[in-house]
Order: structure tokens, then sequence, then C-alpha cells
């Protein structure tokens, strides 16, 4: 476990352990996007997708999993707290793609 109490409400996690809940992180830098705004951002999504939104230019990134522009997937599996429903924690990270050179 991540830590002993909850940041958000203070409850003991030791005394009610947090449930798991998996998410993953894209990390993306938009070829499509202008130069002088292009930046790499991470996009987190409850779960695995297809395809994504720049959110600099709109532009579909497809497959998600593989596309050029997407450097990083994580899968993270996160300690939520049975309290307040809040995530306090990651548990496990697990990378499915990482194409950055450990710039993500």
């Amino acid at each position: 476990m991540a830590t002993e109490l909850c940041q958000y409400c203070g409850a003991d996690l030791d005394a009610v352990p947090p449930r798991l809940e998996t998410g993953y992180l894209y990390g993306v830098e938009c070829s499509a996007c202008p130069p002088a705004r292009r930046t790499s951002v991470i996009l987190a999504r409850p779960v695995r997708v297809e395809a994504l939104a720049c959110p600099g230019c709109g532009i579909r990134i497809a497959p998600a999993d593989a596309h050029p522009d997407v450097l990083v997937v994580k899968e993270l599996t996160y300690e939520v707290c049975v309290a307040c429903g809040e995530r306090c924690g990651v548990a496990a990270v697990r990378k499915l793609r990482d194409v950055s050179n450990g710039t993500m």
C-alpha cells in the first residue's frame, strides 16, 4: 500500500484497505499540431481505448496503442479509498509501450 492514511479524508487505510481500480495513461506528442503549439500531454482514460483525440488540434490518433504520436501507454492500478472514493495511491504500474526514450 502506498500510504497509511487517505490524503483526502484521513481514513485509516490499514483498518479499511482500499479497493483497487485500473486506469490507463497515454503520453502523446501530436505531429499534426503546429510546432509552436506542440507539447507532450498525458491523457488519462478509465479503460484501454482504440483511439484518442489530440486536445490541441482535435485530430484522431489511432490506433492508440501503436500510433507514432503515442509515445507511452501505461496501465496503472490505483488504490481507491473506500471511505471517500478518491484515488489515494498507485499500487502498480505496467508499461505497455514506451518509445519516449525515458522522457515521459
